[in-house]
């Protein structure tokens, strides 16, 4: 089966809207793929949801090969737990197929704000209990969640200003508006080069390029988040035979061996896997962060308004 697939388009969803940061990694990643594979690869947006009305719709697509997903656990997780009556996790019914990439997150503060550190952010907080707000790009998305458990680690008292995305929080944070926001380095970096944004962490195993001298939040006494980078999978429905997911493991492992490749996924800020992770650790690691999502959101206590 494996030779001989694919011998059609091969559907990619994104359950995130045209033009966003998943979608534009997405066709990058796909372009590549299909020219690897011989095949078109269109990708279909079905947002809504968090990412679940996508997901639930390759989950419900024959298991082919012929419909695979781009999207990161997390949103599917924080969504699932936050609507979730029970409090207890179901994996959605995916085959993961390969780690496209992790993003970590960066914690900035405006210039304005006086802040220069970690350390002096959580000391502003604590000299007046109440009076600040952190900023996300919305409700149950990962930069509320980032914050929201760090509030809760350090128990701090102050306030979530949810936005509709990361762009219009970023420009509240430059305005000092809001005391401090975590976005992805594609937003954040631009408004720390241009000097109006103070970067103070990020959320990653350890220190960035892009920012060596800003501390990886394990440093900073928050370490339940060190592994917790924003990342995003090629999965397919349940079911779905294995010489295929191997078949698309292995071309996407061919794909971050290619240098022209590899400059386009720099342009995201992102981090590669290793191209030997195959498929069955693909679904080990898919499915503990997942989990480890799923109880950060039941810990902090963020529900479905």
């Amino acid at each position: 089966m494996a030779q001989t697939y694919p011998n059609k388009p091969v559907n990619v969803v994104v359950p995130f809207p045209a033009g966003g940061y998943v979608d534009s990694f997405a066709r990058v990643v796909t372009a590549k793929l299909g020219a690897l594979l011989g095949q078109t690869m269109p990708v279909l947006n079905r947002p809504g949801a968090g990412g679940t009305v996508g997901a639930e719709s390759v989950v419900r697509a024959p298991p082919d090969g012929y419909t695979i997903l781009v999207s990161g656990v997390s949103s599917l997780a924080i969504f699932e737990a936050m609507r979730s009556k029970t409090g207890e996790a179901e994996l959605p019914k995916l085959s993961y197929i390969s780690l496209i990439a992790s993003t970590p997150g960066v914690m900035t503060t405006s210039t304005q704000s006086g802040v220069t550190s970690f350390q002096d952010l959580i000391a502003k907080v604590r000299k007046e209990p109440g009076r600040y707000s952190y900023g996300s790009a919305g409700p149950g998305t990962p930069s509320h969640l980032w914050s929201a458990e760090i509030v809760r680690a350090l128990k701090l008292d102050i306030r979530h200003a949810a936005y509709k995305g990361g762009a219009p929080a970023l420009q509240e944070l430059a305005n000092n508006q809001i005391l401090w926001m975590i976005d992805t380095p594609v937003g954040s970096l631009p408004l720390a080069r241009a000097g109006k944004v103070t970067p103070l962490a990020v959320i990653a195993p350890s220190r960035i390029k892009q920012l060596p001298d800003t501390p990886a939040i394990g440093e900073l006494g928050v370490p339940q988040l060190a592994d917790k980078a924003s990342t995003l999978y090629l999965a397919a429905p349940a079911g779905t035979p294995k010489a295929i997911l191997d078949r698309l493991n292995e071309v996407y492992a061919q794909a971050i061996k290619d240098a022209e490749f590899t400059v386009r996924i720099d342009t995201f800020d992102s981090v590669l896997p290793d191209p030997e992770m195959k498929a069955d650790k693909v679904r080990e690691a898919a499915e503990a962060e997942y989990l480890s999502w799923f109880k950060i959101v039941r810990d902090t206590g963020i529900k479905v308004d």
